[in-house]
């Protein structure tokens, strides 16, 4: 199949796509660690940060949402890649579900201003692209 549509897409957008995949991975990764970890019953302590000892705590179920929210977070970074914009409304819509729901579920000491800068930063960087990028778009269409 030879598409006459080439993706044009900025480095700038493959290098966030590239390190929040990577960062994603990484995250399911630890999750995955710790949900085996929980299920042996011996959790090393010394591996985990509090943060994500506080994910144990809240239950098996949480830290199976906790991976599926990460894997769709994952698929629409992908998403964002291929430059189709609904995978940045899911990953904004993830990421602050990511940011929030921990705090609802454990305790608002999850509520961190690290995390809400972190999020607020990613976000607003894959938004500003995919604004431009439209507006440059639709200028395009009309000329």
């Amino acid at each position: 199949m030879n598409s006459n549509k080439t993706v044009n897409r900025p480095k700038i957008l493959s290098w966030l796509c590239a390190g929040s995949i990577v960062f994603g991975a990484s995250w399911f990764v630890m999750l995955l660690l710790l949900l085996i970890s929980e299920i042996r019953g011996e959790i090393p302590l010394h591996l985990f940060p509090r943060l994500v000892l506080d994910y144990a705590a809240a239950g098996k179920i949480f830290l199976l949402g906790a991976m599926l929210q990460t894997g769709v977070g994952i698929w629409s970074v992908t998403m964002m890649w291929q430059m189709k914009k609904a995978g940045f409304y899911l990953y904004a819509l993830v990421k602050t579900l990511a940011y929030f729901l921990p705090a609802f579920v454990i305790g608002a000491d999850h509520l961190t201003f690290p995390a809400l800068v972190t999020t607020t930063i990613m976000i607003s960087a894959y938004g500003i692209f995919f604004t431009t990028k439209s507006y440059h778009l639709k200028k395009q269409e009309k000329e």
